[in-house]
């Protein structure tokens, strides 16, 4: 894989950005964006599972996304807006990940918030790009944007 990292890789170098990412993703739903065949963008709703220092998604064959992915690897996933409008974004590159120990970690995971899920396969996402931010005092005069980044150092193999 190019200059990305797992996601437990991603905690140990910023535990704050990754702890508020997590809560944002844990609501069960999150937006990822591909390429498609064409080089047009698609933004499709998925569900981002976080376990054992990974995160994995069950991706229906039958979805705009899996072929995409197979395609071009690459992604922006975007958490759905938390309070104060805060926000976490992603990038990075997905990769079929479907042996039976990620399958099985990814199904106790997608059974916790009763996923299921059919004709699947697990794909292990990996980051060079993360973005968080929280807008302060939204609604008032005194509105302020708080905002963290990270970008992998990490040589590219």
């Amino acid at each position: 894989m190019s200059n990305c990292v797992t996601w437990g890789e991603f905690a140990s170098a910023e535990p704050d950005i990754t702890r508020r990412g997590e809560e944002l993703l844990r609501v069960g739903v999150a937006y990822i964006a591909t390429t498609a065949r064409d080089g047009s963008p698609r933004v499709s709703p998925f569900t981002p599972l976080i376990c054992d220092d990974r995160m994995i998604a069950l991706l229906g064959k039958h979805t705009a996304k899996y072929p995409c992915l197979l395609r071009d690897p690459r992604f922006a996933i975007h958490a759905v807006l938390g309070d104060s409008d805060e926000e976490f974004m992603l990038l990075g590159e997905a990769l079929p990940s479907d042996d039976w120990s990620t399958r099985i970690r990814a199904a106790i995971e997608a059974r916790k918030i009763d996923m299921t899920s059919h004709n699947d396969v697990a794909f292990e996402f990996r980051f060079s790009f993360a973005h968080w931010a929280v807008w302060h005092g939204l609604g008032t005069g005194n509105i302020h944007r708080e905002s963290r980044t990270w970008r992998n150092q990490k040589e590219a193999a």
